[in-house]
């Protein structure tokens, strides 16, 4: 089976759009990275890059002043129409497709991209596309937030860690939806990834810096599939522990619901080669 039916049913409408507004843009040190070790081997000019499960296109934009054409593919239809409708850059085109068949031509990728997203693939039919399409030389590099599976110690603050980590080990983790195609996969997302290919970098962990105000982290919160899956099993209790984890981390953070403060998020990044023949 492909990374379909939930997907498409889960990123539409409401959910796409909350995508589209909470979940944030990835640093742009990470397309510069995946650039840095593409280049030791394989120099300018580079033809065409991947984004897949490309969402509404966070991603998919940081790749663009790289390559000569960049192609974003999602199974979702609301996500590709959300990005097709905000994309304003020339070169970049969006399609629906399942990550396990992709509408690419064999071995004309540079790079090929995956964020936060590999836990809904059907992972060894994903490899066998990812070294169909990919030139020898080329770079599949995989990436995530790691807000959830870093002990959830992004706040300036132990007890609100401590709340967020409880949140993701008691019903976080324990709320799959049938999409999640590996549960092991999602809880490291990349760091427990075996690549398809010997040659491997783990860069040291970024880390994305940004404000918020604690709405917009129930927000982003919201935006995750499991929690829509626990709120869906559990329509009376569920918004009532979410209610609790919020008014938990603004007591802890001693804020106000207008307040804004510093949070770091880890962002692991692995990269493998294809080799050169």
């Amino acid at each position: 089976m492909e990374s379909d039916g939930y997907c498409k049913d889960f990123y539409k409408g409401e959910m796409a759009e909350r995508y589209l507004l909470h979940v944030p843009a990835y640093p742009s040190a990470v397309v510069e990275t995946i650039i840095e070790y593409l280049e030791e081997k394989m120099p300018k000019p580079h033809t065409i890059a991947v984004d897949v499960a490309c969402g509404t296109g966070q991603g998919t934009r940081m790749l663009s002043g790289y390559f000569d054409k960049v192609l974003g593919y999602d199974i979702s239809p609301d996500m590709i129409t959300i990005a097709q409708r905000n994309e304003t850059l020339q070169n970049i085109e969006y399609s629906v497709s399942a990550a396990e068949s992709l509408p690419v031509e064999d071995g004309t990728v540079d790079v090929i991209t995956v964020a936060s997203a590999l836990h809904m693939f059907e992972f060894e039919r994903f490899c066998k596309e990812v070294d169909r399409i990919l030139k020898p030389g080329g770079i599949f590099a995989a990436y995530a937030y790691c807000a959830c599976t870093n002990g959830g110690r992004i706040f300036q603050s132990e007890v609100a860690n401590d709340l967020l980590t409880e949140y993701f080990e008691g019903i976080f983790f324990k709320n799959p939806p049938p999409s999640y195609k590996d549960c092991d996969v999602f809880k490291s997302m990349v760091e427990n990834l075996v690549m398809p290919y010997r040659e491997v970098k783990c860069p040291d962990n970024l880390i994305s810096e940004r404000e918020y105000t604690i709405s917009g982290i129930m927000d982003l919160i919201r935006s995750f599939a499991p929690t829509k899956e626990y709120l869906i099993k559990h329509p009376i209790e569920g918004p009532k522990v979410l209610q609790q984890l919020k008014e938990g981390i603004t007591d802890a953070l001693k804020i106000t619901e207008a307040d804004k403060f510093h949070v770091m998020i880890p962002i692991p990044i692995k990269m493998a080669r294809k080799p050169i023949k």
